[in-house]
């Protein structure tokens, strides 16, 4: 199981791996979020300056400063931060590389991303690259690249290519999901941290001999 940690502190921002199925911010379930829990850790007051979905791993980022927090939010939307996920999808995608641009709007009442092919009323330009790195099973061993950040982005268009995030029954994937608590979506690298998935879980297991071999 894929415990909270500091994976690494500056003077303006604490760098944290993020377990699947934990909030990154207070919510209404009550239960303990990214924030309250590196708070508590580092024993300051923190600023989220961006977030990952509940059912996701990997990567995050706090501030450390007001300052700092408006530095963060500003590149965030600026599309300035270089990230990079990994994806395990079922079936597998086709092409194996290419660049994916749709409109998505977010749909409140459903709690998910609708997908549209040109401009719509509430509906804000997402574009993302993606190259397939294994294969096997039924399933890719996906590297993706958003260069935006919408709601549900990465989820939305590879369901929408056909190859849903295996896990994700919210965006195609059969039920049930073998882990109901995550998704196998994992924030792998920010700027220049990154963080391996736990390739022992049942997501990731049958591409476990790519470890330490996944580069940019």
């Amino acid at each position: 199981m894929v415990e909270p940690r500091v994976i690494a502190t500056t003077p303006e921002e604490v760098v944290l791996l993020k377990p699947p199925g934990m909030p990154a911010q207070a919510d209404e379930t009550g239960d303990l979020d990214m924030l309250t829990w590196a708070q508590g850790a580092l024993g300051q007051r923190l600023h989220l300056v961006h977030r990952i979905d509940r059912p996701v791993g990997g990567l995050m980022v706090l501030a450390r400063t007001p300052q700092a927090a408006a530095r963060w939010t500003r590149r965030f939307k600026a599309g300035q931060v270089r990230k990079a996920y990994l994806a395990v999808t079922a079936p597998p995608v086709y092409p194996p590389f290419g660049e994916l641009r749709h409109y998505l709007a977010k749909d409140s009442r459903r709690h998910r991303a609708r997908v549209y092919y040109k401009p719509m009323p509430g509906a804000q330009l997402a574009v993302l690259k993606y190259q397939v790195l294994d294969q096997g099973a039924g399933q890719s061993l996906v590297l993706v690249e958003p260069e935006t950040g919408r709601f549900h982005q990465i989820r939305a268009q590879l369901a929408e290519l056909g190859s849903p995030i295996v896990g994700d029954v919210k965006y195609g994937y059969p039920p049930p999901a073998p882990d109901p608590r995550a998704i196998a979506l994992w924030a792998w690298r920010l700027e220049a941290w990154q963080v391996e998935p736990p390739w022992e879980a049942i997501y990731w297991r049958a591409f476990a001999a790519q470890k330490g071999r996944i580069r940019l």
